[in-house]
């Protein structure tokens, strides 16, 4: 009679409440969900504020318990060395209609990886500017995955961030890839990759992390002028000496070569007797860029303009002087001219 009459008042809050709420639920697990580093301890108590049982306890793979007494309200699950990835413990109440309550812990056992590496994928040696490559961070032994975050660095720049849909308890060995393209501003930089488990609150702060050793960038490129806005066109006199500059920057370093259509040699200082155009090619095994010089004769500034002047002037003056002496003969000696 009382077993029918409880099993029609359960029913009756079931129908009204929707379900079982929490404060009418008779079990409570503290805390509600653990999280766990591999081969450490582990201690959760369950809790209930029913009198009507007959006993409470614990099932599990490790630390099972069974208490077959009225008076507990109170059984804690504790292992000393959690290795079980697949553990799913469960806490449970016997009641006197002979229903069993239970609730099953969420545990999260997680495990750092053994090592984190980056490397170059399907190449060895420099990189070459503008060309695209796969950088690939291999993580080893790590669990679990679906908590998993891989960050990618260039210095202390972040670059990108990956995460993970896997829904995998145990540890697994993961490669993630980042695609780059380098420029000359990456020659001699040093990138690297970063597995952190970010396990909740419950997880310890800050979240668990392992860095690969840093992969440092040789990137070559093509020559670049170190002084793109210098004259070209340059005017000189006989026995001047000049210099033309043509200063490369690349990687490797570049190498010179010098022509010029009135000079057919390698030439830094051109002779003043021999203007012209002289073009400049610095070049290295990823490309060349040339430059050209225009040398402009000046004029020589000997004295055949000064003795055009002094010439004329001499002209002139002869010419007034007869001018003078034809008007003041006309004139008569009587002129006051």
């Amino acid at each position: 009679m009382v077993k029918g009459l409880y099993g029609f008042l359960t029913l009756c809050v079931l129908v009204f409440t929707g379900g079982p709420t929490h404060a009418s639920f008779p079990l409570e697990l503290n805390p509600p969900r653990v999280v766990v580093r591999y081969g450490d301890s582990v201690s959760v108590k369950c809790s209930t504020s029913a009198t009507d049982h007959d006993g409470m306890g614990w099932e599990a793979t490790f630390g099972g318990i069974s208490v077959e007494k009225k008076d507990v309200n109170v059984v804690t699950w504790t292992v000393d060395n959690l290795t079980d990835w697949t553990i799913e413990p469960k806490c449970y109440i016997n009641l006197i209609d002979g229903e069993q309550p239970s609730i099953v812990l969420p545990v999260i056992l997680y495990k750092t990886p053994d090592r984190v590496s980056i490397s170059v994928l399907n190449h060895s040696g420099p990189m070459v500017k503008g060309t695209q490559y796969h950088l690939q961070c291999d993580i080893q032994n790590i669990a679990p995955l679906q908590n998993l975050v891989v960050k990618w660095y260039k210095g202390n720049e972040p670059l990108d961030i990956v995460t993970y849909s896997n829904v995998s308890k145990r540890p697994e060995d993961l490669s993630a890839t980042l695609m780059i393209s380098p420029n000359r501003n990456d020659d001699g930089a040093q990138y690297r990759c970063r597995a952190e488990l970010d396990l909740g609150p419950e997880g310890p702060q800050p979240h668990p992390t392992v860095t690969s050793e840093p992969l440092s960038m040789t990137v070559h490129y093509p020559p670049t002028f170190s002084r793109p806005e210098a004259e070209n066109h340059l005017d000189i006199r006989v026995g001047e000496v000049i210099t033309l500059n043509c200063t490369a920057t690349g990687r490797p370093p570049p190498e010179y070569r010098w022509q010029s259509s009135d000079f057919q040699e390698a030439l830094f200082t051109p002779p003043s007797e021999v203007p012209g155009t002289y073009t400049c090619t610095a070049y290295n095994q990823i490309g060349e860029i040339s430059k050209t010089f225009t040398v402009n004769p000046k004029p020589k500034g000997d004295r055949t303009t000064f003795w055009v002047i002094i010439g004329l002037g001499l002209g002139l003056a002869i010419v007034v002087v007869i001018v003078y002496v034809v008007v003041k003969h006309r004139a008569g000696p009587n002129s006051i001219i």
